[in-house]
């Protein structure tokens, strides 16, 4: 008896040290699972969703321009991604010349003509490269075409790439992009019917709004964009930002910062007049930063704490599900534990007993 009641006490004390690595273990080991499944399933989804790779090239080749065929189209078939900006490049590599002009057709038939050399007093020469950046405002399928103006046949390296930047991403500095807090990027028809935006603003608060033109007009004479601008608060007041402000050329992008004194939803309001059909536009808001705490004694009272639910106004508590599991992890191995411990004692009595 003697002998067993020791084999008793030390397997006691087995199971209580097992409880107690069980009980610090458990938790971390519940968490990280969740977390990793998580993460599996995060990327699986992820990899569903279209990657654009860094200079991805769509085009990259060297292509005959002769007197018979002076041009070359990609009918239909340059798939273009919103809001991302397209490099759509050129160069002659022959010891020729020639003039070219580059036309360019959204997936709703509107045509963009981004390029013309004509208006210049000099020919394109061999190696002389030629550049023009295009922000996209509609995803689909796209059709390009170089046309050549020239007296003698010759070959032009035609590329095309992604930048894998999107609008506005190649002028604002990360943090600030990151942190915007809307974002858009859409065809304007000139003086046409634009959409109106709904934007969540905080009272007190200083935000920056950024906006640039992203689809090149291939004539200076013509590439005149003017922009009116206003903002409605949530209690209807009118903020005329811009009267018939002309914008910069491409890519160039301006901003004006705007402090409210009132939360709540605010209406966008942009329309945009110019020498062509339609032009591409990107816009986004940033917040900035804090501009005051709010204090006004023309405030009613403040709404009292919930004295049936003991909650702060204005509080809310969010507890990670990490958390949550940890925890009833913990408390189950807690109230298990000693249960396991006190049927095996007694089997074990009963065992002795018996014996």
């Amino acid at each position: 008896m003697g002998i067993k009641k020791v084999m008793s006490i030390k397997n006691s004390k087995i199971v209580i040290i097992l409880f107690i690595i069980i009980s610090f273990i458990s938790p971390t080991i519940l968490t990280n699972s969740i977390r990793n499944f998580s993460l599996k399933n995060r990327e699986s989804v992820e990899k569903l969703q279209p990657r654009m790779s860094d200079g991805e090239k769509l085009v990259d080749k060297v292509f005959n321009f002769t007197t018979d065929r002076d041009y070359v189209t990609f009918s239909n078939n340059i798939y273009f991604i919103k809001p991302y900006i397209y490099y759509i490049s050129f160069q002659i590599v022959t010891p020729h010349e020639c003039d070219m002009n580059i036309s360019l057709w959204d997936p709703e038939g509107d045509i963009y003509d981004i390029y013309d050399s004509r208006p210049n007093t000099t020919l394109l020469t061999q190696f002389e490269y030629q550049e023009i950046p295009f922000g996209v405002a509609l995803t689909g399928n796209y059709t390009i075409k170089f046309q050549a103006h020239l007296t003698e046949n010759l070959n032009i390296h035609i590329k095309i790439i992604n930048s894998d930047l999107q609008c506005l991403q190649d002028v604002i500095e990360p943090s600030a992009f990151n942190n915007k807090i809307f974002y858009q990027a859409n065809k304007f028809k000139n003086g046409g019917n634009n959409p109106l935006h709904n934007v969540t603003l905080k009272t007190d608060t200083l935000y920056r709004f950024y906006f640039g033109r992203y689809s090149p007009i291939a004539d200076l004479a013509q590439s005149e964009t003017r922009i009116y601008f206003n903002i409605t608060s949530s209690i209807d007041i009118q903020y005329k930002i811009y009267i018939n402000k002309t914008l910069l050329g491409v890519c160039q992008i301006e901003f004006f910062d705007f402090g409210t004194a009132v939360d709540g939803v605010y209406i966008i309001n942009m329309t945009i007049y110019c020498m062509v059909s339609c032009v591409n536009i990107a816009y986004a808001i940033v917040e900035e930063s804090k501009i005051a705490d709010g204090t006004d004694p023309n405030d009613p009272d403040p709404p009292p704490d919930d004295p049936v639910n003991n909650t702060k106004s204005g509080i809310e508590v969010s507890i990670p599900v990490e958390f949550t599991v940890g925890t009833l992890a913990f408390i189950g191995c807690i109230v298990s534990i000693p249960i396991i411990i006190v049927v095996y004692q007694k089997r074990k009595n009963l065992s002795g007993l018996s014996n």
